[in-house]
């Protein structure tokens, strides 16, 4: 063994350089690595799997929050029912005459038809005295007999007057065949005798916006995912079949679910599930993802990755290590021949060889400094030349803005004085003056954001002047962003756009635009709200790209004010204009823009020298 040992070590070092340092390599990075990688994996496997977990829950919340807030909003609907004082009273006068009995019913039925607008709603029942004419309508208005026998009755009275959401069951509608829908039933006491109930009130939501939830929600290729009840009955399920049938979860796992708010455990069967569970508040139901385990632990691929980048780097070191140790040995050869060529050059007689050396490395590193300027110099007059192309492309684009409002206002004041022959014309070219004042600027292209309001100030009472103050302005600005700089005509084509696109596309043109201006994170942000006809889902997505070939007014404006604002923030990542908006409704443009604020002897004189002489 000792002789073996000797002669080992005698190899060794007889050997080469190369062969050492690989040795080195097997010895100090290789096994210690691997040895690494193997503790490396057993104790991340846990931490993964938690933090997969973790995310997919956090999908789970969001999905949650969805739900709740149109359950709520169901349930605001419902609360705006009972809320009508004459509701108690006409539910619980069996005395009254046929005929006011028939008044008492057409204005159920408008409240009825009123909540029923909501997209989500299927259909409302209101459960009546079978005394009154109205209880066997038979579309919104039924026999509190009916249901009588219903399971659901007993839960929603133990609620005592609040709202219980009930299993999702089939329902039969007049002219239609019958719908998977989930109710928000509550039980109407008389307000002078609590014990007696008057009337129920059922909310039919259509099940198919929990589908939809569900359906974007995205964990794993072979999850499912579904809503249940304290009973494991399926509410909710992609497979409409499957929807009150058992969600086929043990007792042992339903206890699990209901011990608290959120959470996910392991089957620990044959089959090896995860399940990932949420609650839904204002309801006995609860978001499930049932995935397989194998499927939640899918991150090991990127701890193998992670591992590989190790090995990678062990061998990018002992690659290093090594031609550390080559060029070492070159240079040792190197410096050998240049003490061999001294020697050579002083044996002839050359004996200032070091001072040369001095010079040639002196003009070295003259040359190195001069290229090292000449890069600096290049570098700035490459950074002045974008700053140069910046803000001629901010002044272009600036230059850009349609005048069209300009002839449109002269021709209604032209028109005005023919057909009204009214004094308000002085006061129309007055607010006109003052448009054209404050959109020019003396020249100036960025104004602060109390320029730009005393400009669409001036613009709305030019716009009320036509339209007979039909459109009201509300502005919600903090007092310390009206001195923020932007670039001029930003927020004015925006309201022009609620104005001409909006508003005016209402019969009658009447409505109601918010301006709200704040700080957030050392950002402008800013907020144009109106209520008029909205944006077509189909042109949402394309406001903001290039206009094509011939463009509109108002594709061209938003285009141009959004690459304006990039441009002004020098592309800021969070900079720029978003545009929502519900067809026939409302339509909201959020725009952020990197703060620039004016010291504070402007923003004094601005405050002393602002004025506007038509109030909202």
């Amino acid at each position: 063994m000792r002789t073996r040992l000797a002669f080992l070590l005698s190899g060794i070092s007889k050997s080469s350089i190369i062969k050492k340092s690989l040795l080195i390599y097997l010895v100090l990075i290789l096994l210690p690595s691997c040895l690494l990688m193997y503790g490396y994996y057993r104790k991340t496997s846990a931490i993964l799997e938690r933090d997969m977990s973790t995310s997919m829950l956090q999908t789970l919340k969001q999905a949650e929050y969805n739900i709740s807030g149109r359950l709520d909003l169901i349930e605001n609907i419902s609360d705006g029912f009972i809320a009508n004082p004459d509701v108690f009273g006409f539910l619980s006068s069996l005395d009254k005459p046929s005929y006011l009995q028939y008044d008492d019913f057409q204005v159920l039925e408008k409240l009825v038809s009123s909540g029923e607008r909501n997209r989500d709603i299927r259909q409302i029942r209101v459960f009546v005295q079978p005394e009154l004419i109205y209880a066997n309508e038979d579309i919104h208005f039924f026999s509190l007999k009916d249901i009588q026998d219903s399971s659901w009755l007993g839960k929603a009275r133990s609620r005592n007057g609040a709202i219980y959401w009930g299993s999702t069951h089939l329902q039969s509608y007049i002219g239609s065949e019958p719908v998977h829908v989930a109710s928000a039933a509550r039980i109407l006491h008389d307000p002078k005798n609590y014990d007696r109930i008057i009337g129920a009130l059922v909310v039919d939501v259509k099940e198919q916006l929990l589908r939809q939830i569900l359906d974007r929600i995205e964990l794993a290729p072979s999850q499912e995912v579904f809503i249940i009840d304290k009973e494991g009955t399926i509410v909710s399920f992609l497979d409409e079949s499957r929807i009150g049938s058992h969600s086929e979860l043990s007792a042992e796992h339903m206890n699990t679910i209901w011990e608290q708010e959120a959470g996910y455990f392991q089957t620990g069967d044959s089959s090896d599930f995860t399940i990932l569970y949420r609650h839904i508040p204002l309801s006995d139901w609860t978001i499930v993802a049932k995935l397989p385990s194998v499927e939640v632990s899918g991150e090991s691929i990127a701890l193998t990755k992670i591992s590989a980048v190790i090995i990678l780097a062990a061998f990018s070191i002992v690659f290093i290590f090594i031609l550390v140790l080559a060029f070492a040995y070159a240079a040792e050869r190197l410096n050998r021949r240049l003490r061999e060529l001294i020697l050579v050059l002083k044996t002839e007689g050359i004996d200032r060889l070091d001072s040369q050396n001095s010079g040639d490395l002196r003009k070295l590193e003259q040359g190195v400094a001069r290229m090292v300027q000449t890069v600096h110099d290049l570098t700035a007059e490459s950074y002045q030349a974008k700053l140069l192309e910046r803000d001629s492309q901010l002044k272009v684009l600036q230059s850009q803005i349609n005048p069209h409002f300009l002839y449109n206002t002269l021709d209604s004041i032209h028109w005005m004085a023919v057909r009204r022959k009214a004094d308000d014309i002085s006061d129309m070219i007055e607010s006109l003056s003052a448009y054209f004042r404050q959109s020019l600027s003396k020249g100036r292209y960025i104004v602060t954001l109390e320029e730009e309001l005393q400009l669409i100030r001036s613009y709305m009472h030019i716009q009320n002047k036509r339209n007979d103050d039909g459109i009201q302005m509300v502005y919600l600005i903090e007092d310390v962003a009206r001195y923020c700089d932007l670039p001029k005509m930003i927020i004015q084509p925006l309201v022009e756009n609620a104005v001409l696109h909006g508003i005016n596309q209402k019969r009658p043109k009447h409505g109601t635009i918010t301006i709200t201006a704040s700080i957030k994170n050392s950002l402008l942000a800013i907020t144009v709200l109106d209520d008029g006809v909205g944006i077509p889902p189909e042109h949402l997505e394309t406001l903001l790209e290039p206009p094509a070939e011939p463009a509109t007014i108002q594709s061209f404006g938003l285009y141009n004010v959004h690459e304006r604002i990039r441009l002004y923030s020098q592309n800021e990542p969070s900079s720029g204009m978003v545009i929502t908006s519900e067809w026939g409704r409302w339509t909201c443009v959020d725009i952020v823009i990197k703060i620039t604020r004016p010291s504070g002897d402007e923003a004094a004189e601005l405050t002393e020298g602002s004025s506007d002489p038509h109030n909202d």
